[in-house]
């Protein structure tokens, strides 16, 4: 799968932005240095495009699987397939039936969490993008 994976940053003329060390230090941080973890979709050097990246674009009540659900083919792989990542650390709390839900907001962690482990990033919005390649 790599040799695949390699095969197509050539061809598709790819830089490589992040490595197996990188995509390590995200995945632990995202699971254990934030008040909870957020959600998130990939697109990865595979797909032509990302069919869950509409879900990405508005707060919802979803936090991210950073575990085994995050690893690409069932398992962590080191993230050399990962073209893309887009973060949302916003999340929806339930508050009861007649109040609106509240908006928890973990942004500020979430950049601080970036810049102290070095991982470039692109924001967009409420969307922190982390690329792989580019």
């Amino acid at each position: 799968m790599k040799k695949r994976a390699f095969e197509i940053v050539k061809k598709k003329n790819l830089c490589s932005y992040m490595n197996d060390t990188k995509w390590n230090e995200l995945r632990n941080a995202m699971m254990n240095e934030l008040p909870f973890p957020p959600f998130y979709v990939f697109k990865t050097l595979f797909e032509d495009e990302c069919p869950d990246e509409i879900y990405i674009c508005s707060d919802s009540f979803l936090c991210g699987d950073w575990g085994e659900s995050f690893a690409f083919g069932g398992y962590y792989n080191g993230g050399f397939a990962f073209e893309w990542l887009k973060i949302r650390p916003r999340v929806l709390k339930h508050r009861g039936m007649l109040i609106e839900p509240e908006v928890l907001d973990e942004s500020p962690e979430l950049e601080e969490i970036l810049r102290k482990y070095a991982i470039p990033f692109e924001k967009s919005g409420e969307v922190y993008c982390i690329y792989g390649y580019k």
